[in-house]
């Protein structure tokens, strides 16, 4: 590979990398945190792309077309962007409660008299481990919508550090069903507003998902940031 053909993929790679931190797009792959490292790293393989391109030492061989086969990736990620996990992987991989750690001593009762918005992982963990803090409490909820022969549910994907490690967290719905009478599509996003059924999804490594009694379900548009 000579000095211009290493600038280009170096250059390609650094953009691709710009455009994904400095638009809500980094959110489809990595947490917050990562953003600006992301931008970082992006900007540093461009300004290097352009130190090889004029530096006083050239290599003036032929770059094999392998080479520039290497392009071609960087050009498909610079033009189509996948959307962001969905179902698919949250049929794959759910509820792993063993990855949320909550201090017991922190977690009180959710208060009385008015709905508490949770994540979705949040009301997992405490239908898991700390029943009492749902229950006969109003809850609301946030995410997209999923299925299986059981009924369907609200589900959200959680990452640590990037979509590699990401999680599925979702929460079987009882008692309402959306706008139109009928159970809302795949991948729709709604808020579900409701109770949790005492007793389901109790204890760490359980099969069954927690239970949300829904009293309200409203079709919602998917948040800028699509993981907890």
């Amino acid at each position: 590979m000579n000095r211009n053909a290493q600038a280009v993929v170096l250059a390609a790679i650094g953009a691709v990398a710009l455009r994904v931190g400095i638009t809500d797009e980094y959110a489809r792959y990595v947490n917050d945190w990562m953003r600006w490292p992301l931008v970082v790293s992006g900007g540093a393989m461009v300004a290097l792309a352009f130190l090889a391109v004029f530096s006083r030492d050239h290599d003036d061989s032929e770059a094999s077309s392998a080479v520039w086969a290497m392009l071609l990736p960087v050009v498909i990620a610079f033009v189509v962007q996948p959307p962001a996990l969905g179902a698919y992987v949250a049929e794959r991989r759910s509820n792993d409660v063993s990855a949320v750690q909550y201090d017991r001593a922190a977690v009180a009762p959710l208060p009385a008299g008015r709905v508490s918005d949770l994540l979705v992982s949040e009301f997992v963990a405490y239908a898991s481990v700390y029943g009492e803090v749902l229950a006969g409490a109003q809850v609301r909820l946030r995410g997209f919508v999923t299925h299986d022969e059981d009924g369907w549910y609200v589900t959200r994907l959680s990452i640590s550090c990037c979509a590699a490690d990401a999680l599925a967290f979702r929460v079987r719905v009882d008692g309402a069903d959306g706008v139109d009478g009928s159970a809302p599509g795949d991948e729709e996003w709604v808020e579900v507003v409701g109770t949790w059924v005492e007793g389901t999804g109790e204890g760490v490594g359980a099969e069954d998902a927690p239970v949300l009694t829904a009293t309200e379900i409203t079709p919602t548009d998917p948040p800028k940031r699509p993981y907890e």
